[in-house]
């Protein structure tokens, strides 16, 4: 039987909307699954973890530590503006291969300078931040033949992890990160700090 004309356009329109809503559900899956996957990247998941090389500090659980983007790995207390808190240096301890006096010192004073710079008020209180360094390494010019990375590997480097605590001794949230630069451990210091302040203020 011949269609009519009406219920040829009809069936056309159908089948132009039915395009329309696959178009839009691809689209939305091309751009929200980059974020839904990197939202499920957990540490102890990762080849960094699962390495023999992998150094602990003062972190003692890392179940629920996740791709931080822009800092290493983090967990957040889901209820917990970051932002709204200033931040003090507390305990900062030294796990490196580096064993000196001078590093805790420079490690500290450079996040308890960082800290204070944050614009923020603190509306909710004061978070303690305990430091722990798992890693610290001198400026190394042997380094430079490593090959596509020699440049980054050679620069100093600083590994941290950072544990919030409320007033109540409560923790809020965790960081494991670190990060190579220039010739002095004093400048991958300030960039690990940068980062971690960074993070804080936008969270």
């Amino acid at each position: 039987m011949k269609m009519s004309g009406s219920g040829s356009a009809r069936g056309r329109n159908e089948w132009g909307k039915a395009m329309s809503r696959c178009a839009i559900i691809a689209l939305a899956a091309v751009f929200l699954f980059p974020f839904a996957a990197r939202g499920e990247k957990k540490l102890v998941d990762d080849s960094e973890y699962k390495d023999k090389e992998f150094k602990k500090c003062n972190i003692s659980d890392y179940s629920k530590m996740v791709d931080g983007d822009d800092i290493g790995w983090v967990w957040v207390d889901p209820s917990v503006q970051l932002a709204k808190y200033r931040v003090k240096v507390g305990k900062v301890e030294n796990k490196s291969e580096i064993r000196s006096k001078s590093l805790v010192t420079t490690v500290k004073s450079t996040f308890s300078s960082y800290f204070d710079d944050m614009e923020s008020k603190g509306g909710n209180g004061t978070l303690t931040a305990d430091v722990c360094i798992y890693m610290a390494e001198n400026f190394s010019a042997g380094k430079a033949w490593i090959p596509f990375a020699g440049g980054h590997q050679m620069q100093a480097g600083l590994g941290v992890e950072m544990v919030l605590r409320d007033g109540k001794s409560r923790t809020i949230a965790i960081f494991r990160h670190s990060a190579r630069e220039g010739a002095q451990i004093e400048a991958a210091a300030q960039e690990v700090a940068g980062d971690l302040v960074k993070y804080i203020s936008k969270h």
